[in-house]
């Protein structure tokens, strides 16, 4: 089904829409600074309830998964045919911004109310979704909802789950929301090949590529992997800092200093000659409040470190180097590191047909569409599970996982536009 040229007419149409539940939902969950939706919180039902009702008040019909994952659906003329899927989460970090998440749920919403007032009649079911738990804040890992939805977690890990801030069960704040949890490993997975043909997932762009190429959109060509130790600490020996010689030193802040320096000068290695894709993060540095002082040498030190890559080898070479790093860094200074289990996730290569079905669209509709890497999101656990995925990014001014996220609302429609074209194509592909 070719999509008519009256489509981002509607599309524009729909913004104050948009604009409205936007507003609603930064209302219903503002903090001091920003926004705070935990994962199966008050604030991110109400966030689930604000755009059920939006879709019911545009004529879609509206469900939910036993997860509460929540569903906003254009029928097909084939019931029984895989239908097409776009969305995103509905939690926030900690005051942080609204648009983050939350603009692919509104988008997967706003693109399917606008086929729906063209008139069309799909031959695939057009369906929005918001997920919940996509940011690891809350339970120490990333994408429960999305993983839930495609039976991607087992009952014990599920179990084992407690919200970081409540220490409360995962369940306990499910049973909350009148979310029956036994439900979830009875049937199929809620998402899967045998009902869903494609996802396609907007969300903003979290970095500044867009901003610095003055471009609104890009196409994802991958979806950065992970290696991450959340945890490390370095032991060295608390001493004085005026009598003990350089010699008898156990430093801890300068042996973590000297490891950070080499898996920076790394990390420039590898993006300069092998991996632009690759990147470096220490998100904690910190001594211990209770011990530290102007003069003591300090005997601990804590860090994490985050590689991230659209290339496997480049973070199995991070780790080799991180295992290289730390034992000679541990014999010349006299100082034991502990690290703690390494997590993560694989890169996630995106459907090489989806994304060239957007950049079609988008230059189709004359909207200038970059194209690079990024990073994680539900679309690679869609991926994962059998599914063709591809996210389109909107650009995005002062980052994000921050309360100064600014999203240009035109910048938003374009995105829509090219989504809703997309998932109209492939709604009789």
């Amino acid at each position: 089904m070719t999509p008519p040229p009256g489509l981002s007419t509607i599309v524009a149409g729909l913004m104050p829409l948009a604009s409205e539940i936007f507003d609603g939902v930064r209302s219903a969950s503002r903090d001091v600074d920003g926004v705070t939706r935990p994962a199966w919180s008050k604030q991110d039902q109400a966030a689930a309830d604000i755009l059920l009702a939006a879709a019911r008040g545009e004529g879609l019909r509206t469900r939910r998964d036993a997860v509460g994952n929540i569903y906003m659906d254009l029928p097909g003329r084939d019931e029984s045919a895989p239908g097409i899927l776009s969305g995103s989460h509905l939690d926030s970090v900690a005051r942080g911004g609204n648009f983050d998440g939350l603009a692919g749920a509104v988008a997967g919403l706003i693109a399917v109310a606008a086929v729906r007032r063209a008139g069309m009649t799909p031959l695939r079911g057009l369906s929005a979704m918001g997920i919940r738990g996509e940011e690891s804040v809350w339970y120490g890992i990333a994408y429960i909802g999305a993983r839930l939805a495609v039976g991607g977690m087992g009952r014990a890990e599920f179990d084992a789950l407690a919200r970081l801030d409540t220490d409360r069960p995962l369940a306990d704040h499910m049973a909350d929301l009148g979310l029956p949890t036994d439900d979830i490993w009875r049937g199929e997975a809620s998402i899967g090949p045998h009902n869903t043909k494609a996802f396609l997932e907007l969300h903003i762009e979290q970095g500044p590529l867009l901003v610095e190429q003055s471009t609104p959109l890009a196409v994802a060509t991958a979806i950065r992997g992970n290696l991450r130790h959340g945890d490390g600490v370095c032991h060295g020996a608390y001493q004085h800092s005026a009598a003990t010689p350089r010699r008898s030193r156990q430093d801890a802040v300068l042996a973590v200093t000297e490891l950070l320096h080499g898996l920076e000068q790394f990390w420039h290695r590898v993006e300069d000659q092998s991996d632009p894709s690759a990147v470096f993060t220490v998100g904690k540095l910190f001594t211990d409040p209770d011990h530290h002082a102007l003069t003591k040498v300090p005997g601990e030190c804590h860090f994490s470190l985050n590689f991230g890559s659209t290339e496997q080898g480049t973070l199995d070479r991070a780790a080799a180097e991180i295992a290289a790093l730390t034992s000679a860094i541990a014999q010349r200074r006299n100082v034991r590191f502990t690290l703690g289990d390494a997590v993560g996730s694989s890169p996630t290569p995106l459907d090489a047909e989806l994304r060239k079905q957007l950049a079609g669209n988008a230059a189709r509709l004359a909207i200038p569409c970059g194209e690079f890497a990024t990073v994680g999101h539900d679309a690679s656990i869609i991926a994962r599970a059998g599914i063709p995925a591809a996210v389109l990014l909107v650009r995005n001014a002062d980052g994000s996982h921050n309360a100064n996220e600014k999203m240009a609302m035109e910048d938003f429609e374009h995105g829509v536009q090219v989504l809703a074209a997309t998932m109209a194509d492939l709604a009789d592909a």
